[in-house]
């Protein structure tokens, strides 16, 4: 049979190659970025991530890249050589998209690396503790995101509800220990499975959450609630007050009942039966659920005068402070916000930023823009390894490298973390381990993991 020529085969395989042509150089550009930005990771010392965090094992991935396409942060988990490789570390906080993402099952969410350990308390896959019956939900076991929060509370529920012993006598089936976002995801499913329980907090319904700063920006990733659903908003950024609202709703709507100002002070066993001990008196339950978050004693510098009224570690209502001397010390995202906040022009401050490293590593890629952008306005300055060293009525003494500068000072305002509760939760039978790169609520591994011993629970 003669060749026939027909001038479609040729257009059909010269839009193919160039297809193919262009597909490659725009994955040789992006592979190219992303090596360099995971270069700088490296050159800065900043390669270890702060939160949950995925690890990729190379023996089951096939580098599809589907892993990368999906974090809501940005460009943290990126393609280099084939292969997605964490290029911005302190930025990934745990969203967990990538891991869901994986057509492979390649990727595992740990916490912890061999060099820096990350202690949490030891909990199973279901969110279980060492002592049976006690769970740990959100932000007390690890997971910072308002949205995992709310999934921990449910599947704690939904194990413990099933797990239930009728033959039990108990005054309520579940105790659930917090109203934020977990406590309140957890109560709802005690409700929509029909137990009978309590939900106590020792401050407000809402958590964490409610404590937060006016307009904050809370969540940027949807999340599920029990008998609600979809939390479903106008836009993708979610502020605090649009969130407590919706909350408000959800529990008119579904009869939710919160037990406001109890607080848990301590906790006995008695075979299958839990003994709360709280401010409103014994609540004996077979299954407590702990959302109490991580809001134990505030980080201080350690100085003198550190107790002076000008010194506080939060900023709730800005409008409180108008043509002062401020100064906002940390890196991560509340104390950014915080200085955002404190430099509105109406408020006509004068605001300062200490930040011990040399970049803001630990805050969101847009906090970290605006403040920036608010530092070349002159409308806030940010002072890089930096340390405050005497504080006095007036004025600040912070080293800055080998300088020494002296910085008029009305209020201090300190945003260095938390020190986790972790001595409570010991006191009620709760090891503590450190994890080195292995997964959340898993067992550790013989070499990454080790338990710090706890005091049987009172009573038991």
């Amino acid at each position: 049979m003669a060749f026939r020529f027909d001038p479609a085969d040729v257009s059909t395989v010269f839009f193919f190659v160039m297809t193919s042509l262009w597909a490659i150089r725009r994955t040789n550009k992006k592979n190219k970025k992303a090596t360099t930005k995971y270069k700088h990771a490296i050159e800065t010392k900043k390669t270890e991530a702060y939160a949950l965090y995925p690890r990729v094992d190379p023996l089951k991935c096939l580098g599809c890249g589907a892993c990368t396409a999906v974090c809501p942060e940005g460009d943290i988990l990126q393609m280099v050589n084939n292969f997605p490789v964490l290029v911005n570390p302190t930025k990934c906080v745990g969203h967990s998209l990538c891991f869901k993402s994986c057509p492979y099952q390649a990727i595992t969410m740990v916490f912890g690396t061999k060099t820096t350990g990350k202690q949490v308390p030891n909990y199973d896959g279901n969110y279980q503790t060492n002592v049976p019956g006690l769970y740990i939900a959100g932000e007390l076991g690890g997971m910072g995101l308002i949205a995992n929060a709310i999934k921990q509370g449910s599947w704690a529920a939904d194990h413990a509800i099933k797990n239930l012993d009728k033959s039990v006598k108990t005054d309520i089936d579940v105790l659930v220990v917090g109203a934020g976002p977990s406590g309140l995801s957890a109560a709802l499913k005690c409700i929509e499975m029909k137990v009978k329980y309590r939900c106590i907090d020792q401050n407000t319904f809402g958590g964490t959450v409610f404590n937060f700063p006016r307009q904050k920006l809370v969540m940027s990733h949807p999340a599920t609630l029990p008998i609600i659903g979809k939390m479903s908003f106008p836009g993708a950024k979610i502020i605090k007050e649009d969130l407590l609202k919706f909350w408000d709703g959800v529990k008119a709507k579904t009869g939710l009942k919160v037990e406001e100002k109890v607080k848990f002070s301590g906790l006995k066993v008695d075979g299958k039966v839990l003994i709360a001990e709280t401010s409103a008196g014994v609540i004996k339950a077979q299954k407590i659920i702990l959302c109490v978050g991580v809001g134990g004693s505030p980080r201080k510098l350690g100085l003198a005068n550190e107790d002076m009224d000008k010194v506080c570690f939060k900023l709730s209502d800005p409008a409180q402070y108008q043509g002062k001397h401020m100064c906002i010390v940390g890196a991560g995202d509340s104390a950014v916000e915080a200085a955002q906040r404190a430099a509105e022009p109406q408020f006509n401050n004068t605001t300062h930023l200490i930040v011990r490293a040399d970049s803001l590593s630990r805050c969101k890629e847009d906090n970290k823009n605006r403040v920036e952008k608010l530092e070349k306005e002159g409308r806030l300055k940010i002072w890089y390894k930096a340390a405050i060293t005497e504080i006095h009525k007036d004025k600040l003494i912070v080293k800055k490298d080998t300088e020494t500068l002296e910085i008029p000072n009305d209020y201090l305002i300190l945003f260095m973390g938390t020190i986790p509760p972790f001595g409570f939760l010991q006191e009620l039978g709760v090891e503590i381990r450190t994890l080195h790169g292995d997964p959340l609520g898993g067992a550790p591994g013989k070499k990454d993991a080790a338990k710090t011993p706890a005091p049987a629970p009172k009573g038991a």
